[in-house]
């Protein structure tokens, strides 16, 4: 009796790995060269993007990997669960050219929040440019 309990036990938990283990996975990469994995089919997943994108604002952050006020800023953005992308100028070439012609001033962080350029770490312009996108 101890024997089939035992290999009912095993059998029952073979059933439910296996049945966890067979989630459908996708991966596909979008038009801006965005990789994306998720339960959900690309089209489903990117129409949910998409709306998403509408309502919320768009904020690149320019930092460096050792600097403490872009680690403030990236406190920021997270602790508001606001979405941004990040660049670090000392990896990433083209994004410190890019950081140059948006702002002429030297040093990180530099943060465009919906086109608008902030230079420096300043939670109240961060707050002002975000104002009407919360």
């Amino acid at each position: 009796m101890k024997i089939l309990n035992a290999l009912f036990t095993v059998f029952f938990l073979i059933l439910i790995v296996t049945g966890l283990a067979r989630a459908e996975i996708y991966k596909w990469v979008d038009g801006n060269g965005v990789v994306y994995i998720s339960d959900v089919p690309p089209q489903k997943a990117e129409s949910i993007a998409s709306a998403e994108t509408r309502t919320r604002p768009k904020v690149e952050l320019y930092t460096t990997s050792w600097c403490p006020y872009c680690e403030k800023a990236r406190e920021f953005f997270r602790s508001r669960g606001i979405f941004f992308t990040e660049y670090d100028i000392e990896k990433d070439k083209s994004a410190a050219a890019r950081k140059n012609q948006l702002d002429k001033k030297k040093g990180v962080p530099f943060v465009v929040i919906n086109g608008r350029g902030i230079h420096g770490w300043s939670a109240a312009a961060y707050e002002q440019a975000l104002e009407g996108h919360q």
